[in-house]
């Protein structure tokens, strides 16, 4: 995969952070402190559950590899094994912190953006429904290895005015959301929204959220992490409201604001899926039509057939 195949999304005081055209990312989208906090990344080449060989979204020297112990997975095809990478790029009083790939590079060599630098793993930090992915975060040198810190960084919106590229149909008022179902696992179904439920802030789409009539993008697991982060196309501060989504409901508050992320607390919610109970739903961002997962509270068989159109509601908890 050539340099042409992949976009920056974080281009900061000598830091870059590229990844490709076709994949999906999160900032929310994990229980753990750097993501709850805007401070990590993850990128999935993939969202199935096949590990893959990853391409490296930074540039720079191999400083550290690390195998550590981690806890023994709870679903088949893991290991209880982590592995740490760290990188010096341009910026020599950053790192880049890389977990969850098994290196194929050693310290010293020089790696460039969109080389192979190893093979996904999943292990016992990661849900039954985690797909193999980058977990990236950027941390000051003297601080580089600990699971809490981090250093807060900004994605790169354009300037350019955006379009309306998506219909004007709402769902507002609308007793579901359809969705329409694109693959399936025993763990979870990959599907997506209407495309009037989508918002873009050039370059990135995700689900399209609303705070004080600002339009935004969710981004998060609902309600199964608790918390999740939008993403602004500004950064003038607003006060603690709610954040609405697709038929007109009330998902989540805004706590805090950093820059344009906006960390939400996601209200206690209850999914269903064709009138069923789920877990919950995960949402992603990407440089197109993200997907989201339908995750159902047991791994079992789905009888939905690809392209069908199936309901989402929600709903609280009484």
């Amino acid at each position: 995969m050539t340099n042409s195949e992949f976009y920056s999304i974080v281009n900061e005081d000598l830091i870059e952070i590229a990844i490709p055209n076709s994949s999906h990312f999160s900032l929310g989208t994990s229980p753990y402190f750097a993501h709850q906090n805007g401070l990590a990344i993850d990128i999935y080449q993939e969202l199935n559950l096949e590990n893959y060989q990853a391409l490296s979204p930074v540039s720079g020297i191999i400083i550290k590899t690390k195998e550590m112990v981690a806890p023994k997975p709870k679903f088949n095809g893991g290991i209880n094994k982590e592995y740490l990478t760290l990188i010096q790029g341009d910026n020599k009083l950053k790192i880049f912190k890389i977990l969850h790939i098994k290196p194929h590079v050693k310290v010293g060599e020089k790696i460039e953006l969109g080389e192979l630098i190893g093979t996904t793993i999943k292990n016992g930090y990661f849900a039954p429904w985690s797909s193999p992915h980058i977990h990236l975060e950027i941390r000051p040198k003297d601080d580089a290895i600990r699971a809490r810190g981090g250093e807060s960084f900004s994605l790169i919106y354009s300037n350019k005015k955006k379009k309306e590229i998506y219909g004007k149909k709402s769902q507002e008022g609308k007793e579901f959301i359809p969705v329409t179902v694109m693959s399936i696992f025993k763990e979870f179904i990959l599907a997506r929204l209407p495309e009037e439920l989508y918002h873009e802030i050039n370059p990135f789409i995700g689900v399209k959220g609303n705070i004080s009539n600002h339009n935004c993008i969710v981004d998060g697991g609902i309600p199964l992490y608790h918390k999740g982060i939008v993403l602004l196309d500004n950064d003038h501060q607003l006060k603690s409201i709610p954040l609405k989504v697709a038929n007109g409901i009330k998902i989540g508050e805004l706590w805090n604001q950093r820059g344009n992320f906006g960390f939400i607390n996601y209200d206690p919610l209850k999914f269903y899926l064709n009138e069923v109970p789920i877990r919950g739903i995960s949402l992603f961002i990407a440089k197109f039509l993200p997907l989201i997962k339908i995750i159902p509270y047991d791994i079992e068989e789905h009888n939905y057939s690809i392209n069908s159109i199936q309901r989402l509601t929600v709903s609280y908890f009484s």
